[in-house]
């Protein structure tokens, strides 16, 4: 069972933010099922298979942020806020060149800093 979903990079600060959908009497399997996630990514414990449907799916992604003229904009000031400067074409080839091996290497230097469950109000 799969869970784990990288919801969001914030680059400036080496943030990832890992979001699941869960209820609240499954927090602690969760819990445990996101770190050994973690785990086998820092092991390498996936195939160039799953790299690929992630890298389909992420640049898919970026693929839509010219279609909404209010997204390209979030785009390029988010850059400019962050002193990058890349095109949604360069951006694109960066993920199309990460290896597994970066992946392995970035992933250990894995830390959680923060874990937070948020719950609705019931009416």
């Amino acid at each position: 069972m799969h869970i784990l979903l990288v919801h969001g990079f914030i680059k400036p600060k080496n943030l990832i933010m890992v979001r699941a959908g869960i209820e609240i009497q499954n927090y602690d399997k969760a819990l445990d099922i996101i770190k050994r996630q973690v785990e086998d990514l820092k092991n390498g414990n996936f195939t160039e298979n799953d790299i690929e449907n992630a890298k389909t799916y992420i640049v898919s992604g970026i693929k839509n942020i010219e279609v909404e003229q209010d997204t390209e904009m979030v785009f390029y000031m988010g850059q400019e806020l962050g002193g990058f400067h890349f095109t949604i074409s360069e951006y694109i080839r960066d993920i199309n060149s990460v290896t597994k091996e970066q992946i392995v290497e970035f992933a250990k230097s894995l830390q959680t800093n923060t874990i937070y469950f948020l719950t609705g109000s019931e009416e």
